[in-house]
């Protein structure tokens, strides 16, 4: 549970709903009470960083991490609260990790929503199908009978709506059931931008 001490404009579009789709439940601050407010817990405070002085000190509330939205520049904030800041409008790319590290145990770098996407693999003169039933940024799970080896290194060629073709240098990470976990080496930034967008979009329909 997550208490939102900043408009909704404060956060980029879709973000709020893909952080819900996600698990975590965003409460504007405004539907419990204002800054003083002491009568509920949330796990995890995000505060505009021109109000942080407004939530009462450490010895009044609990030890409860803060997110700072800042203007983009660099500050240093006294209130050991402060787990981290990002920038306004906050992206889920930027906010994402930073959540993770301060409310999860095994924290992810990059959300990741399930799909089930036709994927064609390259690997020497091999070709083969399978399925991406698991997507981020950085990596996917992938549906195959094909026995693989981790630490190889293969080409994966996967379509995003629109007509979008993603190609990715890919090393295999392990075995998860029926698919194999890959992460991907080399990207470009265009297809990273859309595979996130993507991602986003699910996690915000869910």
């Amino acid at each position: 549970m997550i208490a939102s001490y900043v408009p909704p404009q404060a956060y980029a579009q879709r973000v709020r709903a893909a952080l819900e789709g996600l698990g975590y439940r965003i409460i504007p601050v405004t539907t419990r009470g204002r800054f003083a407010d002491d009568s509920w817990e949330p796990d995890l405070r995000i505060v505009d960083e021109r109000h942080l002085d407004r939530i009462p000190p450490e010895d009044y509330l609990p030890q409860t991490p803060v997110v700072l939205l800042t203007g983009g520049t660099r500050g240093a904030w006294q209130d050991r609260r402060v787990v981290g800041a990002v920038p306004r409008p906050a992206k889920l790319h930027d906010l994402y990790p930073v959540l993770q590290r301060a409310l999860e145990e095994t924290p992810r770098s990059a959300a990741r929503a399930p799909t089930e996407l036709p994927g064609r693999c390259t690997q020497s003169d091999r070709r083969w199908m399978g399925a991406v039933t698991s997507l981020s940024e950085k990596g996917c799970l992938f549906r195959t009978s094909e026995p693989l080896i981790v630490d190889k290194q293969l080409n994966l060629l996967f379509p995003l709506p629109l007509g979008k073709m993603v190609t990715a240098r890919a090393r295999v990470i392990g075995q998860q059931g029926a698919s194999v976990g890959l992460v991907f080496d080399d990207l470009d930034p265009p297809a990273r931008e859309a595979v996130a967008y993507y991602v986003e979009g699910r996690l915000a329909t869910r």
